[in-house]
């Protein structure tokens, strides 16, 4: 029953395109603090590998930075306080056990500033893992299979935290 089980994932992985993270095409994670955000979002960080792109997406004050400080520490980034928005620079880069390349598309006008900045070429570059907040701002460049991530505010400190590819 378990080897079937198993063998129907895979399949459903295979036919849907999913990111190899993921057994299921959607799932919705509660957290009631920002120490559980943090440890979601550790977690899920200790299996990035190089190569792969995470999209964030939700309102402002719902816990993107914070989610990116999680997969920070679980990509080995030292110190977590140096994690931090790059909304005016566009992107910061840390050294983890991965490099980590950090985007911030919040004051982004149009989707063709990110030309200037050769964001494709960052996206592509499969020795790095690329995290991106308000990936909603340029969904034309994110690349397939990339992981999204939904943070919905439910509470003064509870999230919704909705992962996907």
């Amino acid at each position: 029953m378990v080897r079937r089980r198993k063998k129907a994932q895979k399949t459903l992985v295979s036919q849907k395109r999913l990111h190899p993270l993921l057994s299921v095409s959607a799932r919705a994670v509660p957290t009631s603090s920002e120490k559980e955000t943090l440890r979601v979002a550790e977690r899920l960080g200790k299996k990035l590998r190089a190569g792969d792109v995470v999209a964030l997406v939700g309102e402002i004050g719902s816990g993107k930075t914070l989610f990116i400080k999680g997969l920070c520490q679980g990509l080995g980034v030292k110190e977590a306080k140096e994690v931090k928005s790059p909304t005016f620079v566009l992107l910061h880069i840390y050294k983890g056990r991965i490099p980590i390349y950090h985007f911030d598309l919040y004051r982004l006008e149009q989707e063709k500033e990110l030309e200037t900045l050769g964001f494709d070429e960052f996206l592509s570059n499969r020795e790095t893992v690329s995290l991106i907040e308000w990936a909603d701002r340029a969904p034309g460049r994110i690349p397939s299979p990339a992981i999204w991530i939904e943070l919905k505010i439910t509470g003064s400190t509870s999230r919704q935290i909705k992962i996907k590819s």
